[in-house]
């Protein structure tokens, strides 16, 4: 038999030992079944086939290792699967065992109940979302009622609160959209009254940024207190000579820094445009301290390259939209004598683009 044959039987043989290890428990009987057959081949008299039974019966024990290993893994794997279902029917059952009783207790609650403890039963579901269909009106109600308690305790942040979540539970009802209308006009008076003076100390902020001519700061700052007098829009202090004053200066002092802010972006876009211009920076040789696109500018334009030597060479600066760099050279003349020479290369794209002395 040629070498091909056997390597091509042999990975056909290999392939279907792996076939059998998966299947798991029915191939372990397999393999215990070759087993067997490979023993009596062995002990039949005056057989001719003995080291292919003992291949064989080493082929039937991998096997049924391999299979006994697979069957217990997929048993495990299984288990482990049913353990999980059944453990998430347990809660899920658990779950809905909870918010019917929930939803009984809220049903039964007196009339005299007091608004506190019938929010608390309700939160006792989650989030608003969490409340099933049958107790989201009770819940409503008793959200809307405590929220007007806060509203009387002059609590309106409190009381938006609570109304935010009765409206969730029950939305369209008239009562609970007047009083959280309400509620808001009264967190907006009494926000304001904080907000005020922390955006009027945010514009004289801008207007000191300003005068320093610092444009993005100043800028910074109108933001801030733009977002801190929109947060009232809709609202009656949005009417008031305070916050109209307010937003006036606002509008004042971003007329005010506006030429400068679209001149410093000018700026930055002709910086932009010389650092592309400029191109990636050159570097100095780690060897004599010599820069390549020097070098070889100088090869084509000296009387004779090959008596060019370099001396020194600056770290290339960044000037406008040029690198520049410093070099001082050796190299033949007209006259066949050899100078020092110092000058000033003006480098773009990697290009010696100008030459000073």
């Amino acid at each position: 038999m040629t070498v091909p044959a056997i390597l091509v039987g042999s990975c056909f043989v290999l392939a279907f030992m792996g076939a059998i290890m998966r299947l798991g428990y029915p191939g372990a009987v397999l393999g215990l079944c070759a087993l067997a057959g490979s023993i009596a081949i062995f002990r039949k008299k005056d057989s001719k086939h003995r080291s292919a039974a003992v291949i064989g019966a080493i082929a039937s024990v991998i096997v049924f290792i391999g299979a006994i290993g697979n069957g217990n893994e997929s048993s495990r794997k299984a288990a482990a699967m049913a353990a999980s279902i059944e453990e998430a029917r347990q809660k899920a059952e658990a779950s809905r065992a909870r918010e019917v009783d929930l939803s009984a207790r809220i049903a039964a609650l007196p009339v005299s109940t007091s608004p506190q403890e019938a929010v608390e039963l309700c939160e006792k579901f989650g989030g608003v979302g969490d409340v099933p269909a049958e107790s989201r009106a009770r819940c409503g109600e008793a959200y809307l009622a405590k929220g007007r308690e806060s509203l009387a305790a002059a609590k309106p942040a409190e009381a938006v609160s609570l109304l935010e979540r009765a409206s969730a539970l029950v939305p369209g009802n008239a009562d609970v959209a007047t009083t959280l209308s309400s509620a808001r006009e009264l967190r907006g008076k009494e926000d304001f009254k904080s907000k005020g003076p922390e955006v009027s100390a945010g514009l004289a902020r801008a207007l000191a940024h300003a005068k320093a001519k610092e444009w993005e700061e100043a800028e910074t700052e109108l933001n801030a207190a733009d977002d801190t007098l929109k947060a009232f829009e809709g609202l009656e202090v949005a009417k008031t000579k305070e916050w109209n004053t307010l937003s006036g200066q606002v509008a004042q002092q971003r007329k005010r820094i506006q030429p400068g802010l679209e001149k410093l972006q000018l700026q930055r876009q002709a910086q932009k445009l010389m650092v592309e211009m400029r191109g990636e920076k050159p570097m100095n040789s780690p060897w004599d301290g010599s820069v390549p696109e020097v070098e070889r500018y100088l090869k084509k334009v000296m009387n004779d390259p090959d008596s060019y030597e370099h001396v020194s060479s600056s770290a290339p600066v960044a000037r406008d939209a040029f690198w520049i760099v410093k070099s001082s050279f050796r190299g033949k003349n007209a006259f066949g004598g050899k100078v020092i020479n110092t000058r000033y290369f003006f480098i773009q794209q990697g290009q010696v683009v100008r030459v000073e002395e």
